[in-house]
């Protein structure tokens, strides 16, 4: 039987729940943008990153919790089978991630962990083709090198200059990018078996879980808090955290390719230089204004692939008719 341009796979009602997709990953991307903002704030109080991570995956699990318990209890439950998937998100994606991408911080500088973070979409398209045989097509492959590029001269401003590059941190920062497409790839394999918040719960719990022995929570407890810390705290936990990871998982179910999703997240680094325009005084002219419209270009490329599989397979239906 010939297929219709109507069918499920490429269907104009499949392609506008694609583009919801689309638009839930690229805000999750934005918020993921905000995680500088808030470093900032906490670094001001004298916390140490790995405490910020800490506080991050807890208190996302402490609000994931209480508004599961409110919404629908029957979420918490998880069998063998995802207690292992969400146990490799959370201490891979989540506790491993954040450890590798602050060292790497540390060893080079922040411009350059933040450029070897974005090699992540390399590995989501390999990785995709791989597991999910995600196809390489022309658009895709010029989309992920005007991201790439994008985010180099956003961040760096096409300096080398900027770049501090020693062996350690350079396979820090790549294990950083690697392990943070690891995310999206597991998500993957079990977005259609298990409830999101399901998924993003107990990957929270494992991440704060695996980080107790790298940071020192006790360290809370001499904190002097005031109103705005508890509020960072709790924002911190709730926007680039709970909401962010909602949307990004949310929108992976729409069916969106893994190799996609990576492309569309370069929202997070236009983001976080916006951010530091508007709140720490940096000039975005020349150069990483050229940045920042590669990357929001390499954004709206990629969604013209699957208009193109679309119309082909809508002209293969025309032929097998004629």
């Amino acid at each position: 039987m010939s297929g219709s341009c109507n069918d499920k796979n490429y269907g104009g009602g499949f392609i506008l729940k694609q583009i919801k997709g689309y638009l839930m990953i690229a805000l999750a991307g934005s918020l993921w943008g905000t995680v500088g903002l808030f470093g900032k704030i906490f670094f001001s109080y004298g916390f140490d990153p790995k405490l910020v991570v800490f506080c991050r995956l807890f208190v996302g699990f402490i609000i994931m919790f209480i508004f599961i318990l409110c919404k629908d209890k029957k979420l918490l439950k998880l069998d063998k089978k995802g207690l292992k998937y969400t146990a490799l998100i959370g201490i891979f994606s989540q506790a491993f991630f954040n450890l590798l991408y602050f060292e790497a911080i540390k060893r080079t500088t922040i411009s350059t962990a933040v450029v070897l973070l974005y090699t992540s979409p390399i590995f989501l398209i390999i990785m995709g083709r791989i597991f999910y045989k995600e196809l390489l097509t022309p658009i895709k492959i010029s989309a992920l090198f005007l991201c790439i590029i994008g985010c180099f001269l956003t961040v760096t401003g096409g300096s080398f200059d900027t770049l501090n590059i020693n062996s350690l941190g350079l396979l820090m920062g790549i294990g950083a990018g690697f392990n943070y497409a690891l995310f999206t790839i597991i998500s993957k394999a079990i977005i259609d078996d298990y409830h999101p918040l399901t998924i993003i719960l107990y990957g929270f719990l494992f991440g704060w879980i695996f980080l107790l022995p790298f940071c020192n929570p006790l360290n809370l407890l001499h904190v002097k808090y005031s109103l705005n810390l508890v509020v960072s705290i709790v924002s911190l936990g709730l926007f680039p955290t709970v909401l962010a990871y909602i949307l990004y998982i949310t929108g992976l179910s729409y069916g969106i390719e893994a190799s996609k999703a990576g492309i569309i997240c370069s929202m997070e680094i236009v983001v976080a230089v916006i951010i530091s325009c508007l709140f720490f005084g940096e000039v975005i002219l020349g150069v990483k204004l050229l940045g920042i419209i590669m990357a929001l270009g390499s954004i709206c490329i990629v969604q013209f692939d699957k208009y193109v599989i679309f119309f082909n397979k809508k002209q293969e239906n025309i032929d097998e008719v004629l």
